[in-house]
């Protein structure tokens, strides 16, 4: 079927076809455009711009044809890219066509997806809420759970059968019964509750013999004495110590008879062990008779030793050597068995200083022991653990570690909690303390006798004052380990003994006041021409130096000042009685010689003598005597 022309090829076929145009009409066409006449051309015009005119138009004309060629070349193209452009609108519109579906397709998807998130968000609440829930029910499931192998230790067996089995039992038993109380509104509980009470039955029922079988041992009269306390405490009982924590949690009454049958059985050990010790110490002290000399009594033998030029050294040795029983440390302690050695003899000190150490190793170690073992459940944890006593003690009890000071006093800015813990611990050291008391009171009696006998016939100044020392070490010691129950007894010993030390001094001093007048002629010995010696004043010079050298061994800064107030007197009855001797002497020379020879005796003593030279006490007691030996020395020049 023949088309029909493009409005390009009729405007063309119209060109070639079409009338000629007259010479005085010019056609003006464009490309696209029909043709287009002007008027009449004016006759005045110039006839040589219509030649250029007509020129211009020709070259016009040749430039839209050959456009006009150079379109029908491309005629092709461009219905091709005319074609293109279709169907690039058409290939748009399905575009946007599936651009709209998928539009809608996605907001339902994103809906879903929405729906979905909501749904995990519901699950997750869900899951997190039984995850929740499961810690509770492991919980409430493992403390009403009771273990086949609990039930059957407790319900067939014995403690004395398998005692560590029954020991984990008993934790376990006691767990079931503090849970049940807390879950006892839970329906399961209820179930298991009778069971428990069974079985805390069949406890409560054996376990106060099998603990109370443990102690036999003690109450033995062939192998009371013979039992290690330090291992039946530390090795034995306190090993089982949670079977009586179960008791005084349970039944307090049952505790309680165990309690009664420790501690009956643990005095009547203590009190047959100390009553023993204590007489044998007694026996070793009879042996020894020692004479309280004053300084100001001076027998003929003294004077003639002093003369002789050896002197008193031996027993001034000896004396220097006695110090060292102030020392809790120093040495070992008198063992009883060595009372049968006849020959076998200490001095008091010594004698005080192992029935001191005894006593305290094993009061520490039974306080330490009744702290750990009576505790009440809910109370803190006692004091550490023992260790054995590098030094054995007749009744061979372990010296406890330092123990923490459990009364210090609550400050004010400790909450109400605190103080209520606080108030507990005192509670269960007052309880710890009474059955201490019940367990040692007996004991101490018979340390009380011994001590009261060797205050009875004091020993001389310084041993005593040796023993006040080593008191105070003990109070020390004590203190130190948390030995509470002891500290008031050893307290009462040291207020005891200061008013016989203080009197003890005070004799003392009239002896020299009462030498210092006899030298003057005023006493029983002048009146009967009985003078003082020269030989009895280098005596009363040593005696005073060796007094005051141990005095500054011993002295402590709390006590300082009441000792060398008493040494201050005696150095004045010195200095008198020593010039009153020199003014018998009627050369100058000899006089000041004779002073001379008394102050080196004193300062020689001071520098050899136990004290530390350091001390500023005896600094200053050296620079009193120097100065006076140097005016002596300086006067015999002058003399001379």
């Amino acid at each position: 079927m023949p088309t029909s022309p493009t409005p390009e090829e009729a405007g063309a076929h119209e060109a070639q076809t079409g009338p000629a145009t007259p010479p005085h009409q010019v056609l003006l066409e464009t490309p696209g455009a029909g043709p287009s006449r002007l008027a009449a051309p004016d006759p005045d015009r110039d006839p040589e711009l219509d030649i250029a005119f007509e020129r211009e138009l020709a070259l016009d004309s040749e430039d839209e044809e050959q456009d006009r060629e150079n379109f029908l070349r491309k005629r092709n193209d461009y219905l091709e890219l005319e074609q293109s452009v279709k169907s690039s609108n058409e290939l748009l519109h399905s575009l946007e066509s599936y651009l709209s579906t998928f539009q809608t397709d996605l907001s339902a998807v994103s809906g879903q997806i929405s729906e979905l998130q909501q749904k995990s968000s519901d699950i997750e609440s869900r899951l997190n809420a039984r995850k929740a829930v499961i810690p509770a029910l492991n919980s409430l499931l493992s403390d009403i759970t009771l273990p086949p192998s609990l039930v059957l230790t407790l319900r067939d067996t014995l403690p004395s059968h398998n005692p560590d089995i029954w020991l984990t039992a008993i934790v376990q038993l006691d767990e079931k019964i503090t849970a049940v109380k807390v879950r006892s509104k839970v329906r399961a509980v209820k179930e298991v509750e009778p069971i428990i009470e069974g079985l805390t039955i069949k406890a409560l029922h054996v376990l106060p013999p099998f603990l109370l079988s443990l102690i036999k041992p003690l109450k033995s009269a062939s192998k009371g004495l013979s039992t290690n306390m330090g291992v039946l405490q530390t090795g034995v009982l306190l090993k089982y110590q949670p079977f009586y924590a179960f008791l005084l949690k349970q039944a307090p009454r049952l505790a309680k008879q165990v309690e009664r049958g420790y501690v009956n059985a643990a005095r009547a050990f203590y009190e047959t062990g100390f009553r023993r010790y204590a007489r044998a110490l007694g026996q070793i002290r009879a042996r020894t008779v020692e004479k309280n000399d004053l300084i100001g009594v001076v027998s003929s033998e003294a004077a003639a030793a002093i003369l002789n030029g050896n002197g008193t050294q031996e027993g001034m040795k000896q004396a220097y050597e006695r110090l060292k029983f102030a020392e809790v440390d120093e040495g070992a302690v008198v063992l009883a068995y060595m009372v049968d050695d006849k020959e076998f003899r200490l001095p008091v000190e010594a004698l005080f200083r192992s029935l001191g150490l005894v006593l305290m190793d094993n009061a520490s170690a039974e306080f330490t022991f009744i702290v750990r073992f009576f505790s009440r459940p809910s109370s803190r944890p006692a004091g550490p653990k023992h260790f054995l006593s590098p030094e054995s003690t007749p009744l061979e009890s372990p010296s406890p570690s330092s123990f923490a000071d459990l009364t210090s006093e609550a400050g004010p800015n400790q909450t109400p909690r605190k103080r209520v813990g606080m108030n507990e611990s005192n509670e269960w050291l007052k309880d710890a303390e009474r059955i201490w008391h019940e367990v040692f009171d007996s004991a101490l009696d018979y340390c009380t006798g011994f001590f009261q006998s060797m205050i009875d016939v004091p020993p001389p100044a310084i041993p005593l004052l040796t023993i006040i020392r080593l008191n105070d070490h003990l109070l020390a010691t004590c203190d130190a380990r948390g030995t509470l129950p002891l500290i008031p007894y050893l307290t009462g010993q040291k207020l005891a003994m200061w008013p016989i030390f203080r009197k003890e001094m005070d004799q003392h001093i009239e002896s020299l006041k009462k030498l210092a007048d006899d030298a003057e002629g005023k006493g029983l010995a002048g009146f009967m021409g009985r003078g003082v010696k020269d030989g009895a004043v280098r005596q009363v010079a040593s005696r005073y130096a060796a007094m005051y050298t141990c005095m500054t061994a011993l002295s402590e800064e709390a006590d300082e000042a009441m000792l060398f107030s008493s040494m201050a007197r005696l150095r004045a009855e010195l200095v008198r009685l020593t010039h009153l001797q020199s003014l018998k002497i009627k050369s100058p020379a000899e006089r000041h010689s004779f002073l001379s020879s008394i102050y080196e005796i004193v300062m020689h003593e001071l520098v050899s003598g136990p004290g530390q030279t350091t001390h500023p006490r005896l600094q200053s007691e050296l620079s009193f005597f120097r100065t006076r030996e140097e005016e002596a020395r300086r006067r015999i020049s002058d003399a001379q």
